[in-house]
């Protein structure tokens, strides 16, 4: 019976561990897979000649890409924003959705708004 104890211990910080490791298969969760202030930083330089390339989180070139960038991807893959597939009036939902939310986020701007829905639904709507 001593044993129990210290079993039910062992057993609690190895729960413990666990719980706080990433799944093997996935290095970050698609949802908060960053702090949100990195995306207020600059990017890095890299070692050698000239600044590392901003890659925008794989979201396609097109006018809005930034502001949806610095909106979208602190908490959302690019896998997740290209999935969705939403009409103007759906993503323009959704940014309400977000903003209410996490209002401590971000205030858009009415040209900020306008660029990323824009942007998302050209490139992300139903036909995009």
């Amino acid at each position: 019976m001593k044993l129990l104890p210290a079993l039910v211990f062992s057993l609690g910080l190895a729960m413990l561990n666990v719980a706080g490791a990433a799944p093997p298969d996935q290095s970050q969760s698609d949802h908060m897979k960053t702090p949100l202030d990195q995306w207020d930083r600059p990017a890095e330089p890299r070692i050698g000649p000239g600044p590392a390339p901003m890659d925008w989180g794989g979201l396609k070139p097109d006018r809005g890409r930034e502001e949806t960038f610095y909106f979208c991807a602190p908490c959302h893959s690019d896998t997740r924003i290209k999935a969705a597939r939403k009409t103007r009036a759906q993503w323009d939902a959704l940014v309400e959705r977000m903003l209410k939310t996490y209002p401590e986020y971000k205030r858009l701007e009415p040209d900020e708004r306008e660029a990323i829905l824009g942007y998302l639904t050209r490139q992300y709507g139903p036909a995009g």
